[in-house]
Protein backbone atom coordinates (compact mmCIF):
# COMPACT_ATOMS: atom_id res chain seq x y z
CA UNK A 1 0.00 0.00 0.00
CA UNK A 2 1.52 3.75 -0.55
CA UNK A 3 0.38 5.42 2.68
CA UNK A 4 -0.56 8.24 1.36
CA UNK A 5 -3.36 6.71 -0.70
CA UNK A 6 -2.39 8.60 -2.97
CA UNK A 7 -4.10 6.79 -6.17
CA UNK A 8 -7.55 6.60 -4.49
CA UNK A 9 -9.96 10.11 -4.52
CA UNK A 10 -11.67 9.78 -0.76
CA UNK A 11 -12.41 13.46 0.17
CA UNK A 12 -14.26 12.94 3.41
CA UNK A 13 -11.37 10.55 5.05
CA UNK A 14 -8.89 12.21 7.12
CA UNK A 15 -5.47 10.45 5.66
CA UNK A 16 -3.21 8.97 8.40
CA UNK A 17 0.50 9.13 7.96
CA UNK A 18 3.12 6.60 9.56
CA UNK A 19 4.87 8.33 12.37
CA UNK A 20 2.09 10.72 13.53
CA UNK A 21 2.96 13.55 14.79
CA UNK A 22 6.36 11.60 15.89
CA UNK A 23 8.55 12.75 13.15
CA UNK A 24 7.60 16.69 13.18
CA UNK A 25 8.52 16.55 17.29
CA UNK A 26 11.67 14.93 16.65
CA UNK A 27 12.71 17.79 13.85
CA UNK A 28 11.70 20.61 16.48
CA UNK A 29 13.50 18.85 19.51
CA UNK A 30 17.25 19.64 17.09
CA UNK A 31 16.28 23.71 17.95
CA UNK A 32 15.86 24.37 14.20
CA UNK A 33 17.44 27.81 13.69
CA UNK A 34 14.50 30.03 11.11
CA UNK A 35 14.54 30.03 7.56
CA UNK A 36 12.68 31.00 4.43
CA UNK A 37 11.61 28.09 2.23
CA UNK A 38 10.34 24.26 3.25
CA UNK A 39 9.74 22.20 1.18
CA UNK A 40 6.89 19.19 1.82
CA UNK A 41 6.85 15.94 -0.02
CA UNK A 42 3.83 13.99 -0.53
CA UNK A 43 0.50 14.68 2.04
CA UNK A 44 0.85 16.32 5.07
CA UNK A 45 -1.21 17.27 7.94
CA UNK A 46 -2.50 20.67 9.08
CA UNK A 47 -0.73 20.22 12.65
CA UNK A 48 2.63 19.51 10.79
CA UNK A 49 2.41 22.73 8.67
CA UNK A 50 1.57 25.19 11.48
CA UNK A 51 4.53 23.59 13.50
CA UNK A 52 6.83 24.09 10.32
CA UNK A 53 4.96 27.78 9.87
CA UNK A 54 6.55 28.64 13.39
CA UNK A 55 9.82 28.05 11.44
CA UNK A 56 9.57 29.12 8.10
CA UNK A 57 8.05 31.80 5.75
CA UNK A 58 7.17 29.68 2.96
CA UNK A 59 5.70 26.02 2.41
CA UNK A 60 5.45 24.67 -0.68
CA UNK A 61 3.81 21.25 -1.02
CA UNK A 62 4.25 18.93 -3.96
CA UNK A 63 2.24 15.78 -5.00
CA UNK A 64 2.94 13.56 -7.30
CA UNK A 65 -0.36 12.55 -8.91
CA UNK A 66 -3.69 14.17 -9.18
CA UNK A 67 -5.69 12.68 -6.51
CA UNK A 68 -3.39 13.04 -4.19
CA UNK A 69 -2.89 16.49 -5.30
CA UNK A 70 -6.55 16.86 -4.73
CA UNK A 71 -6.98 14.69 -1.52
CA UNK A 72 -4.18 17.40 0.42
CA UNK A 73 -6.02 20.23 -0.98
CA UNK A 74 -9.32 19.18 0.25
CA UNK A 75 -7.50 18.59 4.13
CA UNK A 76 -5.06 22.11 4.22
CA UNK A 77 -6.87 24.97 6.30
CA UNK A 78 -7.49 28.54 4.64
CA UNK A 79 -5.02 30.00 7.11
CA UNK A 80 -2.18 27.88 5.96
CA UNK A 81 -1.11 29.77 2.61
CA UNK A 82 0.55 27.10 1.30
CA UNK A 83 1.75 26.76 -2.13
CA UNK A 84 0.93 23.03 -3.58
CA UNK A 85 1.75 21.68 -6.82
CA UNK A 86 1.44 18.73 -8.46
CA UNK A 87 5.31 17.83 -9.38
CA UNK A 88 7.42 14.21 -10.12
CA UNK A 89 9.58 14.31 -7.33
CA UNK A 90 12.49 13.38 -8.95
CA UNK A 91 12.26 15.83 -11.49
CA UNK A 92 10.82 19.04 -9.48
CA UNK A 93 10.67 22.82 -11.29
CA UNK A 94 12.60 24.15 -8.54
CA UNK A 95 15.60 25.91 -8.64
CA UNK A 96 19.06 25.06 -7.53
CA UNK A 97 19.73 25.64 -3.80
CA UNK A 98 16.23 27.15 -2.79
CA UNK A 99 14.87 25.25 0.10
CA UNK A 100 16.12 25.37 3.55
CA UNK A 101 14.29 22.48 4.36
CA UNK A 102 13.43 19.13 2.69
CA UNK A 103 10.22 17.52 4.78
CA UNK A 104 8.98 14.25 3.95
CA UNK A 105 6.88 11.64 6.15
CA UNK A 106 6.52 8.11 4.24
CA UNK A 107 6.86 9.57 0.93
CA UNK A 108 9.95 8.68 -0.49
CA UNK A 109 10.41 4.64 0.93
CA UNK A 110 10.05 3.79 -3.02
CA UNK A 111 11.61 2.00 -5.41
CA UNK A 112 12.74 5.35 -7.17
CA UNK A 113 14.58 6.41 -3.92
CA UNK A 114 17.89 7.10 -5.21
CA UNK A 115 16.80 9.56 -8.25
CA UNK A 116 14.50 11.61 -5.24
CA UNK A 117 17.66 11.98 -3.30
CA UNK A 118 19.36 13.29 -6.17
CA UNK A 119 16.92 15.82 -6.61
CA UNK A 120 16.31 17.18 -3.40
CA UNK A 121 20.15 17.35 -3.12
CA UNK A 122 19.69 20.27 -6.24
CA UNK A 123 17.29 21.94 -4.73
CA UNK A 124 18.29 21.89 -1.25
CA UNK A 125 20.71 24.67 0.22
CA UNK A 126 24.17 24.18 1.19
CA UNK A 127 24.03 22.77 4.96
CA UNK A 128 19.64 22.97 4.59
CA UNK A 129 17.95 20.40 6.38
CA UNK A 130 16.10 17.30 4.83
CA UNK A 131 13.98 15.41 7.72
CA UNK A 132 12.73 12.26 6.44
CA UNK A 133 10.57 9.43 7.77
CA UNK A 134 11.39 5.87 6.27
CA UNK A 135 9.64 2.49 6.88
CA UNK A 136 12.04 0.25 6.96
CA UNK A 137 12.96 -3.77 7.52
CA UNK A 138 13.32 -4.49 11.21
CA UNK A 139 14.89 -8.25 10.40
CA UNK A 140 17.02 -9.40 7.73
CA UNK A 141 15.98 -11.45 5.57
CA UNK A 142 12.93 -10.53 4.95
CA UNK A 143 10.09 -13.05 4.99
CA UNK A 144 8.78 -13.80 1.42
CA UNK A 145 5.24 -12.63 1.86
CA UNK A 146 6.22 -8.99 3.79
CA UNK A 147 7.79 -8.38 0.71
CA UNK A 148 5.04 -9.32 -1.50
CA UNK A 149 3.30 -6.82 0.50
CA UNK A 150 5.86 -4.34 -0.30
CA UNK A 151 6.33 -5.13 -4.00
CA UNK A 152 2.69 -4.79 -4.50
CA UNK A 153 2.96 -1.47 -3.32
CA UNK A 154 6.12 -0.07 -5.05
CA UNK A 155 7.56 0.00 -1.55
CA UNK A 156 11.46 -0.52 -1.29
CA UNK A 157 12.04 -0.14 2.62
CA UNK A 158 15.73 -0.18 3.68
CA UNK A 159 17.22 -2.24 6.77
CA UNK A 160 16.82 0.15 9.94
CA UNK A 161 20.43 -0.99 10.53
CA UNK A 162 21.38 0.34 7.24
CA UNK A 163 19.37 3.22 6.49
CA UNK A 164 22.05 5.58 8.26
CA UNK A 165 24.69 4.56 6.07
CA UNK A 166 23.02 4.36 2.95
CA UNK A 167 22.11 8.48 3.79
CA UNK A 168 25.62 9.02 4.42
CA UNK A 169 26.65 7.60 1.43
CA UNK A 170 24.54 9.77 -0.52
CA UNK A 171 25.77 13.25 1.00
CA UNK A 172 23.88 13.70 3.83
CA UNK A 173 25.10 14.39 7.70
CA UNK A 174 22.80 12.85 9.91
CA UNK A 175 22.15 15.12 12.70
CA UNK A 176 19.92 12.67 14.99
CA UNK A 177 18.02 9.84 14.17
CA UNK A 178 14.98 8.06 16.15
CA UNK A 179 13.10 4.87 15.68
CA UNK A 180 9.52 5.66 15.61
CA UNK A 181 7.92 2.09 15.36
CA UNK A 182 5.90 2.00 17.99
CA UNK A 183 3.76 4.83 16.41
CA UNK A 184 3.00 2.08 13.29
CA UNK A 185 0.52 0.67 16.17
CA UNK A 186 -1.27 3.98 16.06
CA UNK A 187 -1.13 4.13 12.53
CA UNK A 188 -2.55 0.98 11.77
CA UNK A 189 -5.37 1.46 13.94
CA UNK A 190 -5.86 5.01 11.67
CA UNK A 191 -6.29 2.36 8.54
CA UNK A 192 -8.55 0.19 10.50
CA UNK A 193 -10.40 3.05 11.01
CA UNK A 194 -10.27 4.72 8.48
CA UNK A 195 -11.67 1.26 6.46
CA UNK A 196 -14.62 0.98 8.73
CA UNK A 197 -16.11 4.45 8.34
CA UNK A 198 -15.33 4.75 4.39
CA UNK A 199 -18.64 4.99 3.04
CA UNK A 200 -20.37 1.77 1.39
CA UNK A 201 -20.23 3.27 -2.67
CA UNK A 202 -16.07 4.24 -2.03
CA UNK A 203 -15.59 0.89 -1.04
CA UNK A 204 -17.71 -0.41 -3.99
CA UNK A 205 -15.78 1.04 -6.23
CA UNK A 206 -12.85 -0.30 -5.31
CA UNK A 207 -13.51 -3.40 -3.47
CA UNK A 208 -9.45 -4.80 -4.02
CA UNK A 209 -8.20 -2.02 -2.25
CA UNK A 210 -10.09 -1.72 0.46
CA UNK A 211 -9.53 -5.45 1.08
CA UNK A 212 -5.85 -4.46 0.39
CA UNK A 213 -6.01 -1.93 3.46
CA UNK A 214 -7.78 -4.66 6.03
CA UNK A 215 -5.54 -7.36 4.88
CA UNK A 216 -2.50 -5.35 5.57
CA UNK A 217 -3.64 -3.93 9.32
CA UNK A 218 -4.54 -7.40 10.13
CA UNK A 219 -1.06 -8.90 9.05
CA UNK A 220 0.44 -6.01 11.16
CA UNK A 221 -2.09 -6.94 14.55
CA UNK A 222 -2.46 -10.59 14.28
CA UNK A 223 0.47 -11.99 11.58
CA UNK A 224 3.21 -10.45 13.73
CA UNK A 225 3.99 -7.85 10.54
CA UNK A 226 5.19 -5.10 13.64
CA UNK A 227 8.08 -7.77 13.82
CA UNK A 228 9.25 -6.81 10.40
CA UNK A 229 7.93 -3.45 9.57
CA UNK A 230 9.17 -0.33 11.52
CA UNK A 231 9.76 3.64 10.77
CA UNK A 232 12.44 5.29 11.67
CA UNK A 233 12.81 9.12 11.42
CA UNK A 234 15.98 10.75 10.45
CA UNK A 235 17.49 14.38 10.47
CA UNK A 236 20.63 15.36 8.49
CA UNK A 237 22.01 18.35 6.52
CA UNK A 238 23.25 18.25 2.77
CA UNK A 239 26.99 17.86 3.34
CA UNK A 240 28.32 17.73 -0.36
Amino acid sequence: MKYDLENKSLPSVSIPLPGGKSQLKHLLEQNIQNGMRALIIGPVTNSIIKGLFEHYSEINIIADNYDSLMNIRMTLKEDHPTKLKMMDYAHTDFENDHFHLIYSQGSISVIGRKNILKEIKRITIDNGLFSVGELVSLKEPVPAFVKDIWERNGLDPLASSAIANFYESKGFKILSQKDLSTSLKDFYENIRLLVSKTGKDNKEADKKYFSQLKHESNFYFKLGGDKYIGFKSLIMRKSN
